[in-house]
């Protein structure tokens, strides 16, 4: 009886699962290290009462109060507002509870007393790489994220070719490049939603006319709104065989360079690159362990920018269309004074009944395009992420 035996790309993927893993592992380790070293400084103030004339321990009891209110505040620069109110009593259990662990030192910089009640201020240095790590842990980090949809659009030039290839040149499913494979698996792991590039299907609307190594911030986009992408990560991954020492290990070299680009508005928030090397008998296994580490890299440096980007305060873009002059300064007049979160609002111009405004918000494109469909006189007609469109007169 004959055995069974692996065909070579069932050996190829498997071999290259397992290199993915052992850097998906290395890529966390590294990470965890960086979040540990993470800090803000912030002030904040405490306060107690004085019971039984004892000042000493309403001072101590007063920093106390301050130090928990530095956390709650460094805990608000990562997660939205609305998580906080919906998570309050597991982060008050489960952070807030732990000043000591995030504190890592602080100075009082004024206290006063008046009347029954002790007050200090603080200069606290937090650790917000200990806070993310743990709200991470409570699935809260991901939450506040709202981590986008990805499509990746990576031409790669392997070992076998002169030339780059990519999966948007053919109409018919192929085998994921190793660099895109290793790419997907990262993200993934941290959260993100992937679109899937093997299936024909999805490449309907897809540009014709554009190679391998022609992809610009354009096409991106383009290609990404026909998937329902809302961030595209394009760029190129190479791998060649290094000089040899003799013997039959060889040594392969491995870049990948890339951009993410947001989709709905074509602004560029990531770029980042990433180099691999590996000593290896097999050229095919060789290969894949260069561009395994390389995407590794580059993973690491774009999750962080685009993470940082799209879960930070953000910048809303808002068109205002059908307006004469009076309906932009009632629009301006109502943005202030009416709708949460805006922290800033600029007016970029007004041509031809259309007003352009960008906006410094705390909460999501989609809360303030809410607050604005209750505006009299004002209709929202489109929202994505980072853009709200909107028509004078109801």
């Amino acid at each position: 009886m004959t055995g069974k035996t692996w065909g070579p790309g069932l050996a190829s993927r498997t071999l290259l699962s397992i290199v993915i893993l052992s850097f998906l592992y290395s890529f966390f380790f590294l990470a965890n290290i960086q979040a540990a070293e993470k800090s803000i400084t912030i002030n904040a103030t405490g306060s107690s009462a004085i019971q039984g004339g004892n000042a000493a321990m309403a001072r101590d009891s007063a920093i106390a109060e301050a130090l928990r209110n530095a956390v709650e505040q460094a805990v608000g620069t990562i997660i939205s507002s609305e998580t906080v109110v919906e998570s309050y009593e597991v982060l008050r259990d489960s952070v807030y509870s732990r000043t000591q662990g995030y504190v890592v030192n602080y100075a009082v910089t004024g206290e006063a007393r008046s009347g029954d009640t002790y007050q200090v201020t603080v200069r606290a240095n937090v650790a917000t790489g200990d806070i993310e790590g743990d709200l991470d842990a409570m699935g809260l980090l991901q939450r506040k994220a709202e981590r986008p949809r990805v499509l990746f659009m990576i031409a790669e030039k392997s070992m076998e070719s002169s030339s780059y290839s990519s999966w948007w040149q053919s109409r018919e499913a192929i085998d994921m490049p190793d660099s895109e494979a290793a790419l997907k698996e990262i993200f993934i792991a941290r959260g993100f939603s992937v679109v899937d590039t093997t299936a024909s299907a999805e490449k309907k609307d897809i540009a014709e006319g554009y190679g391998a190594a022609d992809v610009s911030s354009l096409f991106a986009r383009e290609t990404g709104k026909g998937l329902q992408a809302e961030v595209v990560v394009f760029g190129k991954a190479s791998v060649r065989q290094g000089a040899s020492a003799g013997g039959t290990v060889g040594t392969y070299l491995a870049d990948i360079t890339a951009e993410a680009v947001r989709v709905d508005d074509g602004s560029v928030i990531a770029s980042a690159k990433g180099y691999g090397t590996s000593r290896h008998i097999s050229e095919r296994t060789g290969a894949a362990e260069a561009l395994s580490k390389a995407s590794a890299e580059l993973a690491k440096g774009l999750i962080s920018q685009i993470t940082s980007k799209w879960s930070g305060p953000a910048t809303v873009r808002i068109t205002l269309k059908g307006a004469d002059y009076d309906d932009v300064v009632e629009f301006k007049r109502l943005l202030k004074s009416r709708v949460r979160g805006i922290a800033a609002l600029y007016q970029r111009s007004f041509v031809e009944g259309v007003a352009a405004f960008e906006v410094e918000s705390r909460v999501a494109a989609q809360a303030i395009a809410d607050e604005i469909s209750r505006l009299e006189g004002f209709r929202v007609t489109g929202a994505t992420q980072n853009t709200i469109e909107v028509e004078a007169g109801n």
